[in-house]
Formats: C-alpha cells, sequence, structure tokens
C-alpha cells in the first residue's frame, strides 16, 4: 500500500504541518510532518528502496532527492538533509506515528545541527598544482642547491652515489613543500568558513594537474565570497581551483543526524 511507509527528505525547523505542494521522487506530492519545533518533509510510499537496474534512472531519482533540499534551503533558508532512500516504516504502529516519535527524540540533537548549519551552504573546494611549474619555483631551494653542488668535480662513480642522495633529498624537499601548501590553504580556508573537512575523493576534474587539495567546506554566503577571493589571491602559473556547489550541508550533519 502507498501509505505503508514514509519516504523523508530532510528537516526543517518549522512547528506545523503542511501542504508544500511540491513534487519530489516519481512526482509524488511532498508535505510536511511536525512534531515540536522540527518537521519532516515526506512523501507517502511503499516499505521498500527506490533502485533501478538503470543508472540513468537511478541518477534521475537522486537528483529528484536533492532538488526538494535545494527547495528547502531556498525557502527556509535551511535544510537539514537525509540520505537518498531514508525511509520510515509501518510497525505496531504507523509511519507517522514512529516518524513524530523520533522527531521528539532528536528534538535536541536536530536543534543543535540547526543552528550549526542555519544560512549555511556546504560547498566542495579542489585546489589543485601544477607539478612541473611547481618545481621550476622551488628549484631555487638552498637544500637543493648544495645538493646540486656536491655533485661538482666528483668521479663518475661517486657522482652516481650523489645523484641518487640528491634526487632523495630533492624529492623530500618537494614534499615537505607541498605539505606546507596543503595546511596554509587548508589553515586559511577553515579561519574563514564555518567548517571544514579533507573529502575523500579521488576524481580529478581537471586531469592536467594534480590534487593538492580537497575539502568540504560550510559557508554562508559572506564567508563563501570571502573564501573565493582568499583563493583568487593564490591563483596563478602553480595553483588553480575549482568549485562544486551549493549543495545541502550533508558532510557535516551525516555522522549526528540518523
Amino acid at each position: 500500500m502507498a501509505d505503508d511507509a514514509l519516504y523523508v527528505y530532510g528537516i526543517i525547523k518549522f512547528g506545523f504541518d503542511f501542504d508544500w505542494k511540491e513534487k519530489g521522487i516519481n512526482g509524488e506530492n511532498v508535505y510536511a510532518i511536525n512534531q515540536g519545533d522540527f518537521s519532516a518533509l515526506v512523501h507517502d510510499c511503499e516499505e521498500k528502496a527506490y533502485t533501478s537496474e538503470d543508472p540513468n534512472k537511478i541518477k534521475e531519482l537522486i537528483v529528484s532527492h536533492n532538488r526538494i533540499l535545494d527547495k528547502a534551503m531556498e525557502v527556509f533558508n535551511c535544510v537539514i538533509p537525509l540520505h537518498f532512500n531514508t525511509i520510515i516504516k509501518k510497525t505496531e504502529t504507523s509511519p507517522q506515528l514512529n516518524l513524530k516519535k523520533w522527531l521528539e527524540n532528536e528534538n535536541d540533537r536536530l536543534e543543535r545541527l540547526w543552528g550549526k548549519v542555519k544560512g549555511m551552504r556546504e560547498y566542495g573546494i579542489r585546489i589543485y598544482y601544477d607539478k612541473d611549474k611547481l618545481m621550476q619555483e622551488i628549484s631555487a631551494d638552498e637544500g637543493i642547491k648544495e645538493s646540486e653542488e656536491n655533485m661538482e668535480g666528483k668521479s663518475t662513480g661517486l657522482k652516481y652515489l650523489l645523484q641518487a642522495k640528491a634526487k632523495s633529498k630533492i624529492d623530500e624537499i618537494i614534499q615537505n613543500k607541498i605539505n606546507n601548501f596543503k595546511q596554509k590553504f587548508y589553515a586559511d580556508i577553515k579561519a574563514i568558513s564555518g567548517d571544514a573537512m579533507l573529502s575523500n575523493s579521488r576524481i580529478s576534474i581537471d586531469e592536467e594537474k594534480d590534487i593538492l587539495l580537497n575539502l568540504s567546506i560550510l559557508a554562508d554566503k559572506q564567508q563563501f565570497e570571502k573564501i573565493i577571493r582568499t583563493l583568487e589571491r593564490k591563483e596563478g602559473k602553480v595553483f588553480s581551483f575549482q568549485i562544486a556547489g551549493p549543495f545541502a550541508p550533508y558532510s557535516f550533519v551525516q555522522n549526528e543526524a540518523q
């Protein structure tokens, strides 16, 4: 039956039940169920996950889910997002009562989360570096110069050994430089944003360059604009960046909201 379960998109701080007039997954009517200060954005569904053998269909379902969250951020200036296929099922009580009980039990945690993400958006930031150009910039490093000077006038055998040692030293200097750049970028961005965390994604958007740093950040409009200005000042021959978003703040609530 269509009323056996509730599909939940996310949570808003709104103390009323209401019919939202928005269309969600598969054109289903989205409405809000309230308990206390919070309401869940839901549609009626069956007791089974949305799935398909067609990857394009799965993508379409996820896009529909995220569209409701995007609309909630626009209308309510915030949303606590729940993951795709979050479904509240019927037990000895109805899914509506089960959802209300969950909202009541989680009220304090939802209150903390709302305070954290209100007015905020999540963005993805990828910072790239051009390895060849970075090598050119750090070739003047005193440690590298010293390694090169130590090889001058040496015999072939000794020079070979020194070259191996020099290469190891140069690699160490380069890695230290890269790590220092990572730490500096991260510290500068985190100091401006509401929060920031390293992302584990290794997919490269710009295949011509290496990823220096891959971040998810939580920021309001002013913070985001300041971060962009900061990155633009650092952008040049060596460094570049790309921005994705805004998104609902999944990364900053996923460990607490469910």
